[in-house]
């Protein structure tokens, strides 16, 4: 078996794109952000968005399997706060899901974390027990700067020890959790 181990859904569907758009544009005015329940993608629009674009290089390339995670570029940790950023990750993550449900022979989950600069990683535990316990995923994204490079948080590396100890109840919960 041939395993992609470092796959991102680069061909989300438009509505995707046009929520979280519409998600930065309200920003700062709660009451109008985007309700998760106005995102409207079919699997069909799924399917349409990884046949000719992922699908097509796993049998280019003769892959089996990707590891799959949502788009990085896209996470866009520093915009917003935290209830920005989880309403996001969890939306990203759902989509994520229902791929590998559409193709399980062809994905495998990895989830976005709801991380926030200046928030303790520690909130981002909820969300990644639910994508591994309820989706099956076998890994996370952990941005060492969720500030986008604004430096408006301290990063996740420097000098400190591997796990870094800002991330260390993350680490645990991956230990307890045992993703597969």
């Amino acid at each position: 078996m041939i395993i992609d181990c470092h796959g991102h859904y680069t061909t989300e569907p438009k509505d995707l794109l046009r929520w979280r758009k519409e998600q930065i544009e309200h920003v700062k005015e709660a009451a109008k952000q985007p309700s998760k329940a106005s995102l409207k993608v079919s699997d069909d629009e799924i399917r349409e968005s990884l046949e000719g674009a992922q699908l097509k290089l796993q049998r280019e390339r003769g892959t089996d399997v990707t590891i799959f995670s949502p788009r990085a570029m896209g996470m866009s940790h520093h915009i917003g706060d935290y209830n920005v950023s989880l309403t996001w990750s969890q939306l990203c993550n759902e989509m994520i899901h229902r791929v590998c449900t559409l193709y399980p022979d062809n994905f495998i989950g990895v989830c976005q974390l709801p991380q926030s600069p200046g928030v303790s990683p520690d909130s981002c535990i909820g969300e990644l027990e639910r994508c591994v316990k309820e989706f099956g995923f076998v890994g996370c994204n952990l941005n060492p700067d969720p500030s986008g490079g604004h430096w408006t948080a301290p990063p996740r590396t420097t000098s400190t020890p591997i796990p870094p100890r800002s991330c260390s109840s993350s680490w645990a919960t991956c230990s307890r959790i045992s993703p597969p």
